[in-house]
């Protein structure tokens, strides 16, 4: 099932709320449309360019390409394609994957993110499983809990740590990365600072962007180096005993822990310490990939907690419809002892179950209620008191069971 939304803007900003999975894309066209199972499943208002949208079940989602769109938070998956416009989103529970968008500030990922063709900045604090990023004009990382893959970025790259590896590939501007679990893989980038990694380390056809760099690896270190070292100084640390170089005219093996080397008149230097062995030679491979093709990181995958989401707002929506129909018919009940007071035109505001995408209705025509006074001896509810009840019950004094044993009581 659809549901359209026509918009006043072709650049509207969407505020997203979704607690299930969500798929995105940017069309031409200035409306929302929503495909959906039901439609009790969403809720979708637009108020002076801004639209709001709440959807408790998986769905489709086309928007406006222009929008700018802010998520509070996914409980599923999310996939984006074809957004021109900035994309936020606070928080995804499952997998976050764009496509073919400008630019996007990321809060916390609950499991992987991938990312292509991002003509911006990609920036996102912290994700749980893996990360893959092509072709975006930068990208930052303050943390996730795997590895990291990227590869043709052209502005700046920066991951802070890792609990896995990192293999990248031709980054254009400058490359900082502080700790990683794993082994870390890299080809024609510019390191900006010390890199640490808890396995192996192999870095080809690189560049040093300051004048002193620390490298460091719980095992091997493989350096594969062309003529941006001709004016550098290595100082090696190897606790496996085993230094090659294999440079110009140079071909050494040196079976110690520490050796210094030098190319030309140094002017950078680069500390390499290793708990294994380490290698220093030119570019074995120019041509060679160290980065593959990464094309089936961007399928969307539902999350199993969306399914899950999804069958318990299902199910809460059962339950609040039975329990408007009970109201109905106690409130049909109670009109029923009110004699005298007249037609009254009663709707029930039951608070909230209008967070299940149920509307909200408020009591109406009942006017302002007088004071009340009993003629002594009198039985039975007057008027008033009649009256007076139901602005509690408007006011949400008091609930509709003890509506009725005030009526009750009020008739004895």
């Amino acid at each position: 099932m659809v549901h359209k939304l026509s918009l006043t803007k072709s650049d509207p900003v969407i505020h997203l709320k979704a607690y299930g999975g969500v798929q995105i894309r940017g069309v031409d066209g200035v409306e929302v449309d929503c495909e959906i199972d039901a439609p009790q499943l969403v809720t979708m208002v637009e108020e002076d360019g801004h639209v709001y949208i709440t959807v408790n079940s998986s769905c489709n989602l086309s928007l406006p390409a222009d929008s700018y769109i802010q998520i509070e938070k996914g409980m599923g998956s999310i996939e984006i394609q074809h957004i021109k416009n900035k994309i936020d989103i606070e928080k995804a529970l499952g997998n976050l994957v764009l496509s073919d968008i400008s630019e996007a500030v990321i809060g916390k990922v609950g499991g992987n993110f991938a990312v292509r063709n991002a003509s911006g900045a990609v920036s996102v604090e912290k994700v749980g499983g893996n990360i893959v990023v092509t072709d975006a004009g930068a990208f930052h990382c303050e943390k996730i809990g795997g590895s990291c893959v990227t590869k043709n970025i052209a502005g700046d790259f920066s991951l802070e740590k890792a609990g896995g590896g990192l293999k990248a590939q031709s980054i254009g501007g400058l490359t900082q990365v502080l700790k990683l679990g794993g082994d870390a893989t890299a080809k024609q980038i510019t390191l900006n600072g010390d890199l640490h990694a808890g396995g192996d380390l192999q870095l080809v056809d690189f560049q040093l962007g300051r004048k002193r760099v620390d490298l460091r690896a719980g095992g091997d270190i493989q350096l594969e180096i062309g003529d941006a070292f001709s004016d550098t100084g290595f100082e090696f640390h190897s606790r496996g005993k085993k230094i090659q170089v294999r440079v110009n005219a140079d071909d050494l093996f040196i079976e110690n822990d520490s050796y210094d080397y030098q190319i030309g008149t140094p002017d950078k230097h680069l500390e390499v310490t290793a708990g294994g062995d380490i290698s220093l030679t030119g570019v074995q491979q120019p041509d060679e990939d160290v980065v593959g093709d990464v094309s089936d990181h961007f399928g969307f995958e539902e999350s199993a907690f969306s399914e899950m989401i999804r069958e318990r707002i299902e199910s809460a929506t059962r339950r609040a419809e039975a329990k408007i129909k009970t109201a109905e018919i106690r409130l049909e009940q109670m009109k029923e002892h009110m004699g005298k007071v007249g037609d009254l035109d009663i709707n029930v505001d039951f608070g909230d179950l209008g967070n299940l995408g149920i509307p909200k209705s408020t009591f109406s025509g009942v006017p302002p209620v007088p004071p009340v006074s009993r003629p002594a001896g009198k039985k039975g509810a007057t008027n008033e008191e009649r009256l007076m009840i139901l602005k509690m019950l408007q006011d949400k004094k008091i609930t509709v069971d003890e509506a009725e044993k005030l009526f009750k009581a009020l008739e004895n």
